[in-house]
Parts: C-alpha cells; structure tokens; sequence
C-alpha cells in the first residue's frame, strides 16, 4: 500500500519545502540567538537584562531660578504620581537628600584624610547591596554606607597618583574603619562608619533610610525638602514612550540610560525584522507542502478511494505520507539546530572580547522544536483531512 501511495510522490516538491523550511527556521533561530546573546550587553550590575525592568534616576535640570533662589529644583507629588501613572513605570523611590552637615575621616597608611561629604537615602529594596548589612541600630550606631564605583575609580586613577596616594581595591577599602561626624540643630556628634558596597548605577553615597529617618530627626531641620532625585522602575528598557516622556516633561536621565534604551530598540526592530523574514519564508515553505499534499492526493484520488472502500481506515492510509513529513521535519529540525550553532560561532569571539558570556543555546533549540511540532501536527491533520475527503467524495 506504501509503495502504491508513494508512486505520484514529487521528490523535488518535498526537497523544495526542506530547503524553504531550513532558510526559514535558521534565519528566525539565528535572531533569536543573537538576541540573547547581545542583550547582555545592555545589562549592568543591579539592573536587569534587556527585554526586562530597568532602573532609572531622574532629575529636574537646574536653571537660573534655581541658582538664585540656592535651592535645587525637587519633585514634588503631583510629579511623582504622573510618573507612577504611565503605563511602562513601576515602583518610584525618591532620594532623600541630608539636610544637616556631614564630614568623614579615616586614617589611611599613617595619614589622617577627612572631607566634607554627603549622604542621600534610598529604599532598602532599591540598593543594590547585600541586605544582611543594610541595617543600622541607634544603640550600636556604625553607619553602613554605600558609594558609586566611579568615585572609586575616581580616586585610584586620578587622586591617588597626584597625591601620592596608595591605590585601593573595593575589598580593602571595605575593610577600613570610617569616622563620621554628623552636625546640625545644635548637635555635633562622632559615628563609626563602613563602606559595605559598591554601586555601578547609583552615582552617589548612600546610607540606609532608617539611618536617613533617625539622624534627620536628631541633626535636621523641621522640615524636609522635597527629593532632587528620583529611582524609576521601567517595565521595559526598550520602551521608547520613556524617552519621549522624559524629554517631554524635561526631566534629565542620569548616566547612558537613555542611549541604552535607544540601542536597544534598535536592536528590538532590527531582530524582528530579521526575524519576521525568516518566518514568513518558513510560511511560504508551509505553503507549498500543503500544496503539494493537495495535488498528490488529487492526484491518487481514485488509489485512496479504493483503498478505503476495501476497508482501510484514514488513519491507516495517511500513516504513510505522515512517517515521510514527520522523517523531513525531523532531518530539517536538525539541520537548523546545527547551522544556529555554526553561525552562532562567528559572534561568540568577539562577544567575549568584550566581556560578554553567550547565552544557553538551549532555549533557543526548544523554540526549534515547539515550532516544527507544530507544523507537523498541522501537516497531520491536512493529510488526514485530504485523505478523508477522498472517501466522502
């Protein structure tokens, strides 16, 4: 029965729909492998990937009525309950500046080295620093702090060398006691003090909020200022809406945030772009097999009809055509996996280069095999419904 089915079989019709299914399904797997892998590179420590949230600190630019008056331009409420109502914003935490005067001192290498500083604070689930050594308690009052990577580099790069100073790593200078003096609202009072992070997004010296609440209520004034600053949650990095709504309110995005988020929708469009044409391809090849399928059984219309009239079920004749489709499916899924994993070579050098670590291939292979799941099954059921219909005609 097999070989009396296959005897109208078109070996060029099912060869031109493995190779229109291979360019198809490794142009789309190839996009979303490089996806992946170079999403990482809007990635940065604290933040999350490319397609997820991202943090940003939003400022209001200082003008000239700002540099009369001496004060800095703050959010007030409204402006923070428009930001929470866009639709791409999440969580807002204001920065909570110090009002009350803040100099620190330590004693490095022999040598006593104290300056003016500052201290703004933030919400405990905003930093990004181990939690264990966030806390600060007013009977054993050691400040935990936390600084910008840059000021680091800052001083290992720049003050160090000019000054003849020793350059630090962030686990000694971590290990070095601080002296903090705190004064204000008549107070002037001596603290212990200690680095226990380092930020690469927060561009600023931080201290836990239960600090912030305790020393403003001992050193501060009576009233608190509204924040200069404020961590913006972006459901999506990519969502160019932020831009345009940042530029429209002119509110000012700290650090490359924004060219970040521009990359990255340009990287969004192009893959789907590259993406969307290796899909339609893979539609077209889709195509032509049903096709195909159709002139076949047209063509062994009276075969299968008399074969069905002598007691064949339509799952048995269609059993035949279905072990062929499902054996192409199987050779072109394969097929694809390895090309995905030869061109996926051609970028993993250069990525490393840079610092960057290729993603697991493996969810990518998944999406391979959901997808020529799927179309099998789709062939299955067309092949079933062909062959039935001969019957019923």
């Amino acid at each position: 029965m097999n070989r009396l089915l296959r005897k109208n079989i078109s070996a060029w019709q099912i060869g031109g729909y493995a190779v229109a299914m291979l360019v198809g399904l490794v142009i789309v797997l190839v996009a979303l492998q490089f996806y992946r892998d170079v999403a990482g590179a809007f990635g940065a420590d604290g933040q999350d990937e490319l397609v997820g949230a991202r943090n940003l600190v939003i400022s209001k630019p200082v003008g000239l009525k700002s540099t009369l008056t001496g004060k800095t331009p703050g959010f007030s409420p409204e402006d923070i309950a428009d930001i929470e109502s866009q639709p791409w914003a999440g969580k807002v935490a204001p920065f909570q500046a110090a009002d009350f005067r803040v100099w620190a001192g330590v004693d490095f290498g022999g040598r006593n080295l104290s300056t003016s500083l500052f201290f703004e604070s933030l919400p405990d689930d905003v930093v990004d620093v181990d939690l264990s050594k966030w806390t600060f308690d007013p009977s054993q009052p050691e400040i935990p702090i936390l600084i910008s990577k840059d000021y680091l580099t800052l001083y290992n790069m720049g003050f160090a060398p000019s000054g003849g100073m020793p350059v630090v790593s962030q686990d000694m200078l971590g290990s070095i006691p601080l002296t903090v003096r705190l004064s204000g609202n008549g107070r002037s009072e001596v603290f212990p003090a200690r680095i226990v992070g380092f930020s690469s997004w927060l561009n600023t010296v931080a201290v836990p909020q239960r600090f912030m609440d305790w020393a403003h209520g001992r050193f501060g004034g009576d009233d608190v200022p509204q924040p200069s600053r404020l961590v913006v949650e972006v459901a999506d990095g990519a969502d160019p809406t932020v831009n345009d709504f940042m530029a429209h309110r002119g509110y000012e995005v700290a650090g490359p945030q924004a060219d970040l988020g521009r990359a990255a929708y340009f990287l969004r469009v192009v893959t789907s772009v590259i993406a969307g044409v290796g899909g339609v391809i893979a539609l077209l090849a889709l195509g032509i097999l049903l096709l195909s399928l159709f002139l076949l059984v047209q063509k062994n219309r009276r075969t299968i009809s008399t074969l069905l009239l002598l007691g064949y079920s339509c799952r048995a004749v269609s059993a035949g055509y279905i072990r062929l489709l499902a054996v192409v499916n199987s050779c072109v899924l394969v097929l694809a996996c390895a090309a995905v994993l030869l061109v996926r070579g051609l970028w993993t050098a250069p990525l490393s280069v840079v610092g960057l670590e290729p993603s697991s291939v493996f969810p990518t292979i998944a999406a391979a095999v959901a997808v020529m799941l799927v179309v099998t099954a789709v062939n299955i059921v067309v092949v079933r419904r062909l062959v039935g219909g001969c019957f019923r005609a």
